[in-house]
């Protein structure tokens, strides 16, 4: 069984056993016994050939389905199965990029989120340095020496008992991950600049960016209500800052000065 689980949310993927291998390689130690949603994985030569990567593809969405769609690509995902139909030449990025679009649904539907950001773990507690593409989650991650890191782009926030707690996933350079969990302490947006310093927001914007930095749910707008209710309940528990720093690893000299 080709079952891939990242905090409890597990997929099921069926396909061709030439797609399927390099993603169980890549995943093999995500691996689960126990089924979860289904994910077909389907070639189909009578598409197109791809013009581009299958993650220049945005989704869109109707009744609450997921469509996902280039040429070269079909991509539909529901609640409990998801389907791609894919020009034989999809590469395991494309199909990686369907996988991860699952997971985020997934995810949201189950009351736990992905989020952009770089999850480091400091004195046991998690922070999540966040923003988009170009803001420095991978420079703050590799200037973190000697802390592990659960991942430098995307990562799983889930609720417990004890509150919000942040996870690794296998998207990304760091698919094997020293920690895999910890407790969430703050979301620090990041921002490159000339010296270190914490700054602090106000809700409202701290909503607005976290909301931009939650991927393939901020683009339904039927799920936009339960989206900002679930940010704002988190934002309720964790603070949020936005962090200033310049490519040194001094910013965690702030961070130690603010947090303890």
């Amino acid at each position: 069984m080709n079952t891939l689980d990242i905090g409890g949310i597990a997929l099921t993927l069926q396909g061709p056993e030439s797609w399927l291998a390099p993603l169980n390689a890549a995943w093999a130690e995500w691996q689960s016994s126990t089924a979860g949603i289904s994910v077909q994985l389907l070639p189909d030569a009578t598409l197109p050939t791809p013009g581009g990567a299958y993650f220049e593809a945005r989704p869109r969405f109707s009744d609450g389905i997921c469509h996902l769609e280039m040429p070269g690509f079909t991509g539909k995902i529901a609640t409990e199965t998801a389907v791609l139909r894919a020009h034989p030449d999809a590469t395991e990025a494309d199909l990686v990029y369907f996988v991860r679009t699952v997971v985020a649904l997934a995810a949201f539907e189950k009351g736990a989120m992905l989020v952009h950001g770089a999850g480091i773990v400091h004195h046991e507690v998690a922070f999540i340095l966040y923003g988009l593409s170009g803001s420095g989650k991978s420079t703050a991650a590799a200037l973190s020496t000697g802390k592990p890191v659960l991942n430098d782009d995307l990562l799983l926030l889930r609720p417990t008992a004890r509150g919000w707690e942040a996870l690794a996933t296998p998207f990304g350079r760091r698919r094997i991950p020293q920690v895999r969990a910890a407790p969430l302490r703050a979301l620090l947006r990041l921002i490159q600049a000339s010296n270190d310093a914490l700054e602090t927001v106000s809700a409202a914007q701290a909503l607005a960016e976290l909301v931009a930095n939650s991927p393939v749910v901020n683009a339904d707008i039927d799920r936009t209500a339960r989206l900002l209710q679930r940010w704002q309940g988190i934002l309720e528990e964790i603070p949020a800052y936005r962090l200033h720093f310049r490519k040194a690893n001094t910013f965690w000299e702030v961070i130690d000065a603010h947090f303890g």
